[in-house]
This record gives C-alpha cells, structure tokens and sequence, in this order.
C-alpha cells in the first residue's frame, strides 16, 4: 500500500481551506494551521467545503503550529503581509528537502531577491525573513486561480473547480519529476493543475489581473462582471493594464494577454466579489502591498510613470483607515 502524502496547509481562509479540504477529501494526510474560531470549529466538526460538484465534510488534524514531523509538501496559504508570521509556526515541519508552495497574491519574495524586481525586495519581504526561512530552491512558485469564499468558520465555498499553475522558483534543467509528482497529487484531489516552465510570467499576468481589479472593487464595493461591463470602470481597468504592462516590459516580462481578452475575463467572472473586497467587507488588512506597493516601487527604480495605480493605491489604503 503506497502511503498518502503528508501535507501541511499553514492558513485556512478562503483558498487554504478550499484546497485543505480537496487534498483531505482525496485522501491525502491532511494537517492545517488555523487559530480562532476557524481552529475550534475543525475540531469540532471538521472543514467543510461547499462546491459544485456538491456538499462534503472531512475531518483534518488542526493545531495552531506546524506538525513537529516532515511533511511531503508544505502550503502556505495566507495574505503576502501575514507571511512571515508564518514562519516560526512552520519550521518544525521543514527541512532541506520539503518543497514549500505560497498561494500568495502580488510580487511573491523569492522573485525580488536578486534580478530585475529586486527594488520591491523590502517591500514584500522586510528583513529578508522569508528568503531565510525558504530557500528558492525548496519554493514551487504558484498561481491561484479559484472563485472562495468562507461564509462561517471552517466552511468554505467553491463556485468554480480551483486551478493552480505550478513552477520552480529557482528554474531547473531536465525533467522535473518532483513538480510533476506534486501536481499529481494536487490533480487527483480535483485541482486543476498547469506546470509552467517560467512561472514568472504568469505571476505578472495574475498581478495584472488582481491590481487592475482588487482595489478598484474596494473602492467601488462592485463585483468582477459589474467592473468589467461598466464603460467608466472598464476605462479605469485599461488604464491600469496598460501601465502593468510597462513595469512588466521594463523587467523583462513582455507576454500579457491583450487588455481586451482579459477584460473579457474580468466580465464573464460573474458576480464574484475579489478577495480584497471581502477582505475590506471583513476589516482585514489589505493585500496593497504586495498587489499594489510593489509594483510601484519597480516603476520609480525604472523611470515608468503609473499615475492610475499610484492613485488607485492610495485611495484603497486610506478608505481602508477610515473604515476600521
């Protein structure tokens, strides 16, 4: 009898429990780190995860740190912001050898430790904290695409079947099996799953997608399909894609889809509210600085003007303050 993986979720909001869920569901050895209500309510009743294929609960091992043993993947699945708090709750659970997948949105901190995005380094990674802690060569790059929500403690709503695109932080030569062994895994439990060979720039494309999105959503309390239909906000949307796609061009990502395909994305998501609306709706600290101060931060140290998303940024952060 082969034995089930060993994996850690470490974070069980929306996209953490979604997969949390999944992975236990399929039978894989589940833990997860969560604290508050969500913690006791896994163990009162285990995570539950309504999608569309239907309704179902599974039990999962809860605590409000890491197993003390080695996992065959780690999942770090909270805010960019919240990341390095992480760190002392997972290093049991971490050797040279456990690959370490963030479900993060924005800039992740492995792309900024040296290269083209290194001006955004203390932005997304004050201290270098996380570069410490997870080396590049242990990290599997990610990007999230999923329709969750968590209506109540330790339930989670899935209104589309989630996708993970999947590649080496640090890019390797020859086959890799180990990615495709992790992808296999993740595919048997019901994600979709895309291996990329430079991950990189499906990161700038999703930070494309989340920045021209995310704060305006905030700012208007509007859903994706009504964004993308309206013509002012549809405007402003363009606006800040064509000025992605400059920071993009001047470190070296060039291939984002063209600003009306992904407008036709933004308006066929239906009425979902953006993770930094819920976020905002729940008085939560806002993903801005990975999503949005980042950016910013490459568009000073290569000279591109970003008037839209400076503007965009501010205005998020400071109704934010005036909410809490």
């Amino acid at each position: 009898m082969v034995e089930a993986p060993k994996i850690c979720v470490a974070g069980i909001g929306a996209l953490g429990g979604t997969f949390a869920a999944m992975l236990a569901h399929s039978g894989a050895n589940v833990s997860v780190v969560a604290r508050g209500a969500t913690l006791q309510a896994i163990r009162a009743r285990g995570l539950e995860l309504q999608g569309p294929a239907g309704t179902f609960c599974t039990p999962v091992a809860a605590a409000e740190r890491a197993p003390d043993t080695r996992q065959d993947l780690l999942v770090l699945a909270v805010k960019a912001h919240q990341l390095a708090t992480l760190v002392p709750l997972v290093k049991a659970t971490v050797d040279a050898g456990t690959p370490v997948l963030p479900i993060v949105n924005g800039i992740p901190w492995w792309m900024t430790v040296d290269g083209p995005f290194e001006s955004a380094h203390e932005t997304v990674d004050p201290g270098s904290v996380l570069t410490a802690a997870f080396p590049a060569a242990q990290v599997i790059g990610c990007v999230a695409y999923a329709f969750a929500s968590m209506p109540l403690p330790a339930v989670v709503r899935s209104d589309r079947q989630p996708k993970l695109v999947l590649g080496r932080a640090a890019q390797q030569s020859g086959v890799d099996t180990g990615l495709a062994q992790i992808g296999n895994i993740l595919s048997t439990a019901g994600i979709a799953v895309e291996l990329s060979t430079d991950i990189r720039q499906p990161i700038w494309t999703k930070l494309a997608f989340n920045l021209a999105t995310n704060p305006l959503s905030v700012l208007c309390e509007a859903t994706l399909e009504k964004m993308g239909t309206v013509e002012d906000s549809r405007a402003v949307i363009s606006d800040v894609l064509a000025e992605v796609r400059a920071v993009g061009a001047a470190c070296g990502l060039t291939g984002l889809p063209p600003t009306s395909a992904l407008l036709d994305v933004i308006a066929s998501a239906g009425p979902h509210e953006t993770s930094m609306l819920q976020d905002f709706r729940a008085g939560r600290l806002l993903e801005l600085d990975a999503m949005g101060e980042a950016v910013t931060r490459l568009a000073g140290a290569y000279g591109v003007p970003t008037p839209t998303i400076n503007t965009l940024v501010r205005l998020t952060r400071f109704k934010a303050a005036q909410c809490r």
